[in-house]
């Protein structure tokens, strides 16, 4: 069935491709560029992301990460400095060949490797996936939901210790046309049943997201 669902993903997701490639030519490679509000913002939500990382992990690195939706390749930024990265490789995959371009023209640095993929291919420690559920254009809810499901399943499996990732909150009263809102609650409930037990929720108020980690 998750086989299925993501075979079908193609069609699904080459507008939201489109659109990400148009947004990248117009604002360029920056939080902008991938439909955040602003630099401060998205810090937060990369700040939030890495406090899944282990102690022992964090302090000594020599671990993998998987960075699904990486758009610009800006959580690698965020994280090449610290000492979890050292000894570590990041595996950043996009659907958008644009973005995947600006991640190699801006990065060289050889802990960074970057996929035109439609999931996971790489097995890692670590897996993150930050905004990558929230644009799904014209795509049905319940479709797109499903496409959720099955993505997260995919991505659990190519996981070794810990999952990241948030999606944007049915609850928030400005919402915009274009954007995926979800029931923090029905995304905790799935994770719980189809991916593991141990599960966090955070609700991220004043930005508009839930974040939740996803432990072996």
């Amino acid at each position: 069935m998750i086989i299925q669902i993501l075979r079908r993903a193609p069609k699904l997701l080459a507008p939201v491709a489109r659109i990400y490639g148009r947004r990248l030519d117009q604002c360029g490679a920056n939080a902008k560029g991938v439909f955040w509000k602003g630099e401060v913002w998205q810090r937060r939500r990369f700040e939030r992301l890495a406090d899944i990382f282990e102690a022992e992990d964090m302090a000594k690195g020599g671990i993998t990460v998987n960075d699904f939706g990486c758009g610009y390749g800006a959580f690698f930024d965020y994280l090449a400095d610290f000492p979890v990265m050292g000894g570590s490789f990041y595996y950043g995959y996009d659907i958008s060949q644009p973005m995947i371009a600006a991640c190699r023209d801006r990065i060289t640095d050889p802990r960074a490797i970057f996929y035109r993929k439609m999931w996971a291919t790489r097995h890692a420690d670590y897996s993150f996936a930050s905004g990558t559920y929230n644009l799904h254009g014209s795509a049905d809810d319940d479709a797109w939901w499903e496409y959720v499901e099955a993505s997260l399943r995919q991505l659990w499996h190519k996981t070794g210790k810990a999952l990241a990732f948030n999606m944007l909150r049915a609850d928030e009263d400005e919402q915009f046309e274009g954007l995926y809102y979800v029931d923090p609650e029905k995304v905790l409930r799935f994770c719980r049943k189809h991916l593991s037990e141990d599960v966090e929720m955070f609700d991220e108020r004043p930005m508009p997201d839930a974040t939740f980690f996803v432990r072996r």
